[in-house]
């Protein structure tokens, strides 16, 4: 009886399959680029699905246990509640064969699902650059043989409709297209459908081929990876198997490598007291960030793969002699499983890493204890607390907690606790105790080293804009690489760059969160940048900002002097992370925060403290960036930072067609009122920001959002106001221009952004800048 209703229930889905087919117009009506009258653009398509931020999945699959799996998968996710945020999609899910042909042209579609089974797929990718076939994949001109690839493509045009869009993701064996389906919602939740890159060739869930359609929606001019070639095994020990990724590094230095990493994996056998086998760990090298990043998906320095036994870690320069030794967690992991304490798992493997961080956990736990920048026990075995903590802060208290347990209880005590760790069996208050007495000796026993201070220069540069968000336009890019050549090249002998955090509510105070995401300029993008402009002789200025959605960071203001607190407690807690990587990374100066107008005028002393904490912990030089008028003419700590910063976005005229004296002339009362503060505090003042967008009439509203026009020439006049109004001025220490993009195609050839970048200001900063 069952069988004869399974084979009922076959036959209708095969019919119904047929009909589904159907819907569609001939081959000749199918989206075709070269015949249509108006090209939709990538900014059309995101327009179109950011409008409504809804997706209609359609799947397809002939086995009624994986086709039950993804309506487990997405009815799960069509349940979420949709939040304000950008990111957050309302996804809406059909079976391939039960979708209209009004619903194709109407909704910004994912498809998924083998290839052989999903015939919407088949038609829609028919006048495509792709191809998908059981002994290849196609893409444009290339042929990948197909050993088990899936093909992922996001925002296309549709065929039916052309400026809304579809993605989708195949391969021709169903379970391997759910099973990374799956993995990619496990991660990503309803924003499963976005990538880094425009279409993207997977093998075992690593990315190996990576590309951007071109104007045109073809694949042979855009940005282009392919690491499908095989990487080598060119080591093996004991215990691991050493792959090197594009030549990532010389055998001898990989050879040097795997003596000291069977060491230390000796070191942990003995410590843990086991002859427990140890799977062979796969250490992957890369050669950067970038090509870790697009292969991985992830950009950290070094990042374990607990389920295929793995460590994938960045070998370069930028690393060189900073060992954060990964490969002890993963063998750590094998030999104990994991810990019921985050903070032990954590500190555990970098205990036994002399080099975190180059000079090791041990000093510069002693610099967090000088500057008063360490966490109490309790603080830190809470998981909650941590959560919001700076990951740096985290793994550097996390070893030295650990360093001193060992030495507190003794090995066996800690192990298991470490195993069996209850926080309502420990005295916390003797633990404390005891914990602060080992803090305060840190800095006798690891004195700080003497810095010497880089002298800040007459500074000629840009703000460093983060415009790409993606891996390989944002700042650990070789696209940003080649932005900061050009802007050497300019005459730049400075940069600023600027990673940002957000508040939700600029009237409660809440946790300031970190930047981590691989196509964020997250820690190891900045340090990406910054090396590669140190590298050019660039003065490098970190410069954290913060986004509030719809106002700015000038409208945060706390209802209540409790709320102040914690809001100046969440912000610091942000700041000092950024001052830590900054002196970690030998970063010349910091700006500790930009246009907080009312926190700033109304809590002076807040500030006063913060400048004081963080002079201790950062040895460059520190400033504010303040918005212009009455937040920078009325701070009164200018006096307690080393020089002092000005966003600048005073109007030049009201009129419409001004003449260039008379731009002059009202620049010369800004000065005027610039002197004063420079007068009061005799401090350099240096322009952290000042831009003028290229429309018409820039200088009557220099920070508003731009009309539709696009005026080269005004943008190039505003620029060379500013440049001779600053001439010879003593209290000027230089310019900051706001801004260049991470990458030089940023907005195409004719736009009306903020940057001179490809515009006739461009010439005009190359002539100054080389006076």
């Amino acid at each position: 009886m069952k069988k004869k209703h399974l084979l009922f229930a076959v036959v209708i889905v095969l019919v119904v399959g047929f009909v589904g087919v159907r819907y569609f117009p001939d081959d000749g009506q199918v989206f075709n680029v070269d015949q249509l009258d108006s090209i939709p653009t990538k900014r059309d398509l995101r327009r179109s699905f950011f409008e409504k931020r809804e997706l209609l999945v359609l799947y397809a699959a002939k086995d009624s246990i994986i086709a039950q799996n993804y309506r487990v998968l997405l009815q799960e996710l069509s349940s979420e509640e949709q939040s304000d945020s950008w990111r957050s999609t309302k996804i809406k899910f059909k079976n391939v064969t039960t979708v209209t042909e009004e619903e194709l042209k109407s909704n910004s579609l994912f498809l998924v699902g083998a290839i052989s089974e999903n015939p919407i797929l088949q038609r829609f990718i028919a006048n495509t650059p792709f191809g998908v076939h059981k002994k290849e994949i196609k893409i444009g001109s290339k042929k990948f043989p197909n050993t088990n690839l899936l093909l992922a493509v996001s925002f296309y045009p549709n065929p039916l409709q052309p400026k809304i869009p579809y993605s989708f993701l195949t391969g021709t064996d169903a379970q391997e297209v759910f099973d990374f389906f799956a993995v990619k919602v496990e991660e990503s939740g309803s924003s499963f459908y976005r990538q880094n890159l425009d279409y993207e060739l997977y093998r075992q869930h690593e990315r190996v081929v990576l590309g951007d359609f071109d104007p045109f929606w073809k694949t042979g001019t855009g940005t282009f990876f392919d690491f499908s070639s095989k990487p080598e095994v060119v080591l093996k020990t004991d215990h691991y198997r050493f792959i090197n990724h594009q030549n990532a590094s010389e055998l001898a230095q990989i050879k040097d490598m795997s003596v000291r990493m069977e060491r230390t994996a000796s070191e942990l056998m003995t410590f843990v007291d086991t002859n427990k086998t140890v799977p062979v760990i796969s250490y992957h090298l890369y050669r950067n960030m970038e090509e870790k990043g697009l292969i991985t998906g992830n950009t950290d320095h070094s990042h374990i793969d607990t389920v295929n036994s793995a460590v994938h870690t960045i070998f370069n320069e930028i690393y060189k002699d900073n060992d954060v030794e990964m490969e002890n967690a993963l063998v750590l992991r094998h030999i104990l499983g994991p810990s019921k304490s985050d903070i032990l798992e954590t500190g555990l493997p970098i205990y036994f890493t002399e080099t975190w961080q180059v000079k090791g956990y041990r000093y510069w736990s002693a610099r967090l204890v000088e500057s008063n920048n360490t966490l109490r026990v309790k603080q830190l075995f809470d998981p909650a607390y941590m959560t919001m903590e700076s990951p740096l802060i985290r793994d550097c208290l996390a070893a030295i907690l650990v360093d001193f347990l060992i030495k507190s209880w003794g090995k066996n005590e800690f192990l298991n606790v470490y195993k069996n760790f209850n926080l309502e069996r420990l005295n916390l208050s003797q633990l404390e105790a005891d914990w602060q007495k080992f803090l305060n000796e840190l800095p006798k026993e690891y004195p700080a080293e003497k810095v010497i201070e880089k002298q800040l220069p007459y500074v000629k540069g840009f703000n460093f804009a983060h415009e790409g968000y993606s891996i390989y336009n944002g700042y650990g890019s070789s696209k940003a690489t080649a932005s900061l050549l050009k802007q050497k090249e300019l005459g730049s002998n400075a940069m600023a760059i600027v990673p940002y955090s957000f508040i939700q509510d600029m009237n409660t105070p809440s946790p300031f969160r970190f930047s981590d995401s691989a196509g964020n300029e997250n820690d190891e993008a900045i340090v990406h940048a910054t090396f590669k402009a140190g590298e050019m002789g660039m003065f490098t200025l970190l410069k954290p900002q913060i986004f509030v959605g719809g106002s700015w960071p000038g409208g945060i203001e706390m209802l209540n002097e409790a709320d102040w607190k914690t809001f100046f407690d969440h912000y610091y807690r942000w700041i000092r992370h950024y001052a830590f990587l900054a002196e970690i990374h030998h970063m010349d100066a910091l700006c500790l925060g930009v246009e907080f107008t009312k926190a700033s005028l109304a809590h002076p002393e807040a500030w006063r403290q913060m400048i004081q904490k963080t002079r201790k912990l950062f040895t460059g030089q520190l400033t504010y960036a303040a918005n212009w008028g009455e937040e920078f003419e009325n701070i009164e700590f200018w006096d307690d930072l080393d020089f002092i910063g000005l966003n600048s976005y005073y109007p030049l005229s009201k009129k419409d067609n001004p003449t260039d004296e008379e731009l002059s002339l009202k620049f010369d009362t800004i000065k005027t009122r610039i002197k004063k503060v420079y007068d009061r505090f005799e401090k350099p003042i240096v322009f952290t920001e000042i831009g003028f967008r290229s429309i018409d009439h820039p200088w009557k509203n220099p920070h508003a959002e731009a009309d539709e026009s696009i005026n080269q020439q005004a943008q190039q006049r505003c620029y060379e106001i500013v440049f001779k109004g600053i001439q010879n001025e003593p209290w000027c220490q230089g310019i900051l221009w706001w801004k260049f993009p991470s990458y030089l195609e940023y907005r195409g050839t004719d736009n009306n952004a903020f940057t001179p970048n490809n515009k006739l200001a461009e010439e005009t900063v190359r002539t100054w800048f080389a006076k």
